[in-house]
């Protein structure tokens, strides 16, 4: 016990010292944004206490719900943490663990894994709009804790223990209807893990995650039974989109392999991460040669595809390529930056010294420009509220979906906005039903005023007016 809280103590201090990296990532997102599916946790929980059971079986969950561990963590911490702000602080800390438990589970000394953890907060808090959703709820950060566990399991596997067994199902069949980019990003790597240090008992592992996705299948039913619904890929166009890159493989397989090139090397985000991720991972291979690890080698190797493999999943499922799909490519980065600098003695002996004072320079350094994205943040969220109270809350009102949920955490008033796209289709995506009053059966043209996140469609609908522009919202009346 006193070896798992010394750690975590010094984490703690780590995140408190450097908050306003955090601080500006959630301001980015909950200020200068409004990216409210970082809401939807806050939210469940809230509904949750406010209204039991029967209050939350009117929800709609997506594909990766985050029941498990991030909607049971929510429901726990909430009586703690009513504030927005707090509840996410909390969390911001359970995932600055993340990178730190995953390095140190691959067998990173503590003081490096420390760093892994520091330098994601600090690359999230330049880049709060990529890199800082790893900080957030229902975001995909989990991935990390998931794969250390398994690795964990993997390394203490007994087959004999079926007290392991059945926590190891039990835990892959929540993992599977929690979060299933698990299995994109990082089930590769410990299918050939497990082979390697099971060999033929990883038969058991192996067939216990297929069980356990039978069993996910029974807890999304119970769950759809009670009244909590949960996106599919029924209800999206996944399977289509695999057949459909089958069929041009087997046809065009050059053109193919071409377009997801381009989807890598031209993209305004990832062109250069992946450049300097080529860089790094070639001159491993080159020095590693001369260092020979056996099968160690060949499983980092392995790791190392996991990026490549996750760009190839979303370029099949025709997904825009987003950091918080990508959060294994800045951990494979600083995994290859730490193997680079261990073979390397003189670098190895001072580099977690070095690193460490850079971050405390760089931080004291950024601290004015922190402070003003956190104020920027504060005070356009503020304004936004000052704008929708200009509307009169008895009325109801449509929205886009992603306002709604912003609107139930930051506002005093029981605003009751129901969900439609831009095209006029009333759409409860990730969304409470119960919050709609039943007026979802009401057209979209029925609703005297309303909230969307573009211009573009103003001029489509008949009898709208613009009335007022704030902080990237336009309200509208009929």
């Amino acid at each position: 016990m006193r070896r798992l809280i010394k750690p975590i103590l010094i984490l703690l201090i780590l995140f408190g010292t450097f908050h306003l990296f955090f601080d500006a990532i959630y301001e980015n997102h909950l200020g200068e944004g409004t990216d409210s599916d970082i809401l939807y946790p806050y939210l469940f929980a809230r509904d949750f206490w406010t209204g039991g059971f029967a209050e939350v079986r009117g929800w709609n969950l997506p594909p990766c719900s985050s029941l498990f561990p991030e909607i049971v963590l929510s429901v726990l911490i909430y009586p703690l943490f009513h504030s927005v702000y707090w509840f996410h602080w909390v969390f911001g800390f359970f995932y600055f663990l993340m990178p730190f438990v995953l390095a140190k589970t691959l067998g990173i000394p503590n003081k490096v894994s420390y760093l892994f953890s520091l330098g994601f907060l600090a690359l999230a808090g330049v880049l709060p709009n990529s890199l800082g959703q790893f900080y957030f709820p229902s975001f995909h950060a989990v991935i990390f804790i998931f794969a250390a566990y398994t690795i964990y399991e993997i390394q203490n596997w007994d087959p004999k223990n079926r007290i392991q067994m059945i926590r190891f199902l039990l835990v892959l069949s929540f993992i599977w209807i929690s979060e299933y980019w698990f299995f994109v990003h990082i089930a590769p790597f410990l299918l050939v893990y497990a082979l390697v240090h099971l060999e033929k008992k990883s038969v058991f592992p192996i067939g216990l995650v297929l069980i356990g996705f039978g069993l996910g299948k029974v807890w999304q039913q119970g769950l759809r039974l009670s009244g909590i619904g949960i996106f599919t890929s029924k209800e999206l166009p996944t399977m289509d989109r695999i057949q459909s890159a089958k069929g041009l493989v087997l046809k065009d397989p050059s053109s193919w392999v071409s377009g997801l090139t381009e989807s890598i090397t031209k993209h305004p985000i990832f062109a250069e991460w992946f450049d300097w991720y080529l860089v790094l991972l070639i001159f491993y291979i080159l020095i590693s040669v001369f260092r020979p690890k056996g099968k160690n080698l060949f499983l980092e190797l392995v790791l190392f595809l996991s990026p490549f493999l996750s760009v190839i999943a979303l370029f099949i499922f025709q997904i825009e390529p987003n950091f918080r799909y990508l959060y294994f490519l800045v951990f494979c980065i600083f995994f290859l930056i730490y193997r680079i600098v261990t073979i390397i003695p003189i670098l190895r002996s001072v580099a977690v010294f070095i690193v460490f004072l850079g971050m405390v320079f760089f931080y004291n350094d950024r601290y004015p420009t922190l402070t003003q994205k956190v104020n920027e943040g504060e005070t356009k969220r503020l304004h936004r509220m000052d704008c929708l109270s200009q509307f009169d809350p008895q009325v109801s009102g449509a929205s886009t979906y992603w306002p709604i949920k912003y609107v139930y955490a930051f506002s005093n008033q029981n605003w009751i906005l129901v969900p439609f796209t831009k095209e006029g289709i009333y759409y409860p995506w990730v969304s409470n039903r119960t919050w709609d009053k039943g007026l979802e059966q009401k057209s979209f043209g029925e609703f005297s005023w309303g909230i969307t996140e573009t211009k573009e469609h103003l001029d489509l609908w008949k009898g709208v007016r613009l009335v007022k522009e704030c902080e990237g919202w336009y309200f509208y009346r009929r």
